[in-house]
Parts: structure tokens; C-alpha cells; sequence
């Protein structure tokens, strides 16, 4: 499921003329997804982290129940906590120094913003948490509605470019606007058409 989000995440990046590379490599770990975008004013640097589920059981961020080791996503937590548990993921999914280092070292210079991709959500007040530590939060369901909406002066540039049409066809037939004729009708026994047939006999 992981990488298939991933793949119509990068085709909607690519959609908005952002040049992207996708898991890029740090230590044992990995950054989602790597965009720039050369805009009207300035050059645009976005670290994405894509999270997408759709039965959450639990928040997005995990919590270290006391000195063990065990990760807590389901637990209730208070605001203080929810806060402390964002802060530490942002931590660890963005402001890591190695992480950084590395996206100096892709574009020495560029001001990078943080941006997550998240599903359904158990507990929404965990996306104002994020937002109060510098992240942008896009719900997946806005970037499938972009992409079936297919914009004559955009691109395809991934591998979710097959997905993104697949999404577009359905959004197309559940709006009653079908893109293929209707095959003709043919009689049953036969290998001939019922519109042949009827041709046929009025000659």
C-alpha cells in the first residue's frame, strides 16, 4: 500500500512541474520523496513524507512508553502528549541533522519545507500538532481528486501515471460520462450483429 500512495503522490507532484526523487537513502532509514519545482518567484524545496491509511487504528506519530522500547499508536493521549509525540516525529522524519546534510548536499542552499501526505485519521487535533512544528499536512483524498482531473498543460513523469488514469476512468464512469462507444449488440447464437442482420435484409 506504501508504495503505491507513494507512486500517485510523486505523479501529483510531477503534475505540478516538480522534478522528484523518490526514497532517497539515509543510514538505515529513508526520506519519502525529494521535490523541486523552479516557480515564478523562487525555487521551491519540498521534503515529502507520505503516511496513508484507511482504517487507522491509532495516531501517526508513536510514543516510547516509558524506558521499553515498545511503540504505542493507540493509547489516548493528552494535548501535551500529542504535541511531544509530533514534535519527536518531525524530528525524526525531517529535522534529522543526516537528513539535512543530505538535502544540502542535493541542493546546497535551497529552503526546504516539510510536507506530509496522510489518509483517514483517528484523531484529526494530531494534524494541528504537526502544523505548530512546521508541517504542511495534504489529505490523500484531495491529491486523488486532482489527479482525475487530468489539466492538458501538465505531465506525466512516474510510474503512477498508469494509476492516476485508473482513477480518472472510474471518477469519469461514476460521474455517468463513460470515454469508450457502445460495443454493438449481438444476437444470441450468432456470430453475426443485430445491426448486420437488420442491414442485410433490406438489401
Amino acid at each position: 500500500m506504501a508504495l503505491l500512495a507513494e507512486s500517485l503522490v510523486e505523479e501529483w507532484l510531477n503534475r505540478r512541474a516538480f522534478f522528484t526523487i523518490r526514497g532517497v537513502k539515509h543510514g538505515h532509514g529513508e526520506m519519502d520523496l525529494i521535490a523541486v519545482h523552479h516557480g515564478p518567484a523562487a525555487i521551491q524545496g519540498w521534503h515529502v513524507e507520505v503516511t496513508v491509511a484507511f482504517r487507522p487504528i491509532g495516531y501517526i506519530a508513536p510514543a516510547r512508553l516509558g524506558l521499553t522500547r515498545k511503540r504505542d499508536y493507540v493509547r489516548r493521549r493528552t494535548p501535551k502528549q500529542v504535541q511531544a509525540c509530533a514534535r519527536a516525529y518531525v524530528e525524526a522524519k525531517f529535522r534529522a541533522p543526516g537528513k539535512a546534510q543530505l538535502r544540502e548536499r542535493l541542493w546546497p542552499g535551497l529552503t526546504w519545507s516539510f510536507h506530509l501526505i496522510h489518509g483517514a485519521l483517528r484523531h484529526a487535533g494530531e494534524l494541528k500538532a504537526f502544523a505548530r512544528e512546521g508541517v504542511t499536512c495534504h489529505p490523500f483524498h484531495e491529491l486523488l481528486s486532482g489527479l482525475s482531473r487530468r489539466d492538458p498543460g501538465s505531465f506525466s513523469g512516474s510510474a503512477g501515471g498508469d494509476l492516476a488514469e485508473i482513477v480518472a476512468y472510474y471518477k469519469e464512469i461514476g460521474n455517468g460520462r463513460p470515454n469508450h462507444p457502445k460495443e454493438p449488440t449481438r444476437s444470441r447464437g450468432s456470430g453475426v450483429r443485430a445491426t448486420d442482420r437488420s442491414h442485410r435484409g433490406q438489401s
